[in-house]
């Protein structure tokens, strides 16, 4: 991506100028060159062979022969790669240098006090420059959804009878065995990702200029001595003062200090999102129930006539066993690196949730299992009446299959709230927001730095002619020049 603005804070206009902050600027957005050239080139050779691609598609629909251009797209295509591998050298190259350049950029600095006569000097907005943008998105998303989901239900009842004569006249024993069983198996995995890499870098039309230029002189005179103590000014001296501000001046071995007077602007926009929300879960319930009847039925013509008795053991047992692991995942990786306008970063909902059990208490779980028990039980209750009829009826025994109740649960969702948190519509509405802001041309990073050089005779000058407007005036500001006393004759 096209690299940001280079920028150092103690660049202020109508300030004194940093020299060796302003080769290292310099130095930054030489190092960045090669690589912003060569992606340029790698973009505009892209661009031009998606449209040469939708000009031979439109040649095909027309019937044309396209072999000519199927050969010259094949050579685009070298070209491209060739391109390709280029822009990553130069792109890893120019990192490479700009990294310990960019380590000497200051936060916070400390400098002398400007010179600059803030109560008679302007700062004008002036459309010196012109307006530009250059714009470079890459966008990736891939959404994918997995569900799988596996339930049965199965019954099973048994009938056994067994008579014996030991126990008296007639004796039988009837055992009865029922089990209903009921599985569910569900799997869900949904995961939607994407990356957004965008960069945009703009230029503003707008410039602003000190007009007019007003120095204080005292201010700059103090601003000299902390800079060249070597070479320093005596306010005190009037002859000395006199004496630099008619004297010739060396332009080649002169100290002097710069300005800065002017700048025009420009503005960046480098950003890259990607975000991750992947969903997990996994349900196992099963359901188990069992019912066993032991009965023994004795008829004693001796003892009551016409009378039976019986005496037997029942028991049922039911269980449900329920396993649900269900897992949210979402990560975020938001960067934005924006020079000269600060876009507006709104944040977007995103909706937390697992899933959990639909009714997951005891007194629910209870319920379930006396429904399915309740529905075995009464299957083996139908066991033991054919039972008793073909005893009685002296006919074959006669199964009836146990009506199956669905008793599973199903799931629902823990709603845990909705967070905030930056994705790819928070970047896209701050691009909108950073566009609209560039295009007003009211802000921005310096480009272009227009210098002021500050010399020590204009300094004794710029005194003389404040506190001796009759013998001297000023030549390298925006002043109004005072009349030179008219020599004696």
């Amino acid at each position: 991506m096209p690299s940001s603005i280079p920028y150092d804070p103690s660049l202020v206009l109508a300030n004194v100028v940093d020299n060796k902050a302003l080769q290292l600027i310099q130095q930054i957005a030489a190092a960045a060159a090669p690589a912003d050239a060569a992606q340029n080139d790698l973009n505009a050779l892209i661009a031009m062979r998606r449209s040469l691609d939708m000009t031979r598609n439109e040649l095909v629909n027309l019937g044309i022969n396209t072999k000519s251009c199927n050969d010259e797209l094949s050579s685009l295509n070298n070209e491209i790669t060739a391109a390709a591998e280029d822009y990553v050298k130069k792109k890893i190259t120019a990192e490479k240098t700009i990294k310990p350049l960019r380590a000497q950029i200051k936060g916070v600095n400390s400098q002398a006090e400007s010179p600059v006569d803030y109560t008679k000097t302007q700062i004008k907005s002036m459309p010196l420059a012109s307006d530009s943008m250059n714009m470079d998105v890459q966008y990736f998303s891939m959404d994918s959804n997995i569900e799988s989901a596996d339930a049965y239900a199965s019954t099973i009842a048994t009938f056994v009878a067994a008579s014996t004569s030991w126990m008296g006249v007639n004796a039988s024993k009837d055992m009865s065995n029922a089990a209903q069983k009921q599985v569910s198996s569900q799997a869900q995995k949904h995961s939607l990702s994407g990356t957004l890499v965008l960069s945009v870098s703009c230029t503003h039309k707008n410039a602003s200029v000190l007009a007019p230029f007003v120095l204080n002189p005292d201010k700059a005179i103090g601003t000299w001595n902390r800079l060249f103590p070597n070479d320093s000014l005596d306010p005190t001296n009037r002859m000395q003062m006199m004496q630099c501000a008619w004297m010739k001046e060396d332009q080649g071995t002169s100290n002097r200090y710069s300005i800065l007077s002017g700048m025009t602007f420009g503005s960046s926009f480098v950003g890259m999102v990607h975000v991750l929300n992947s969903t997990d879960g996994k349900v196992n319930e099963t359901m188990t129930s069992a019912a066993q009847s032991l009965q023994s039925q004795m008829d004693a013509a001796a003892w009551y006539e016409a009378q039976s008795g019986g005496f037997g053991v029942n028991s049922s047992i039911a269980t449900d066993v329920k396993n649900l692991l269900s897992s949210q995942n979402v990560t975020t990786h938001v960067t934005l690196i924006s020079m000269g306008v600060i876009p507006s970063m709104v944040a977007s909902e995103v909706k937390l949730g697992v899933q959990t059990f639909a009714k997951f208490d005891p007194k629910a779980s209870m319920e379930a299992i006396a429904e399915l028990q309740n529905s075995t039980v009464q299957g083996q209750n139908s066991l033991q009446a054919s039972a008793s009829a073909a005893r009685t009826g002296k006919q074959m025994v006669t199964m009836k299959g146990m009506e199956i109740k669905a008793a599973l649960e199903g799931l629902a969702e823990i709603d845990d709230g909705h967070n905030k948190m930056l994705d790819i519509n928070s970047m896209m509405s701050a691009l909108d927001d950073y566009l609209k802001k560039a295009s007003e041309g009211n802000s921005g990073v310096p480009l272009n730095y227009f210098l002021k050089d500050i010399t020590k005779k204009e300094l004794a000058e710029a005194w003389v002619a404040k506190y001796y407007p009759n013998q001297h005036s000023i030549t390298n500001d925006d002043t109004t020049p005072a009349p030179r006393a008219q020599a004696a004759a």
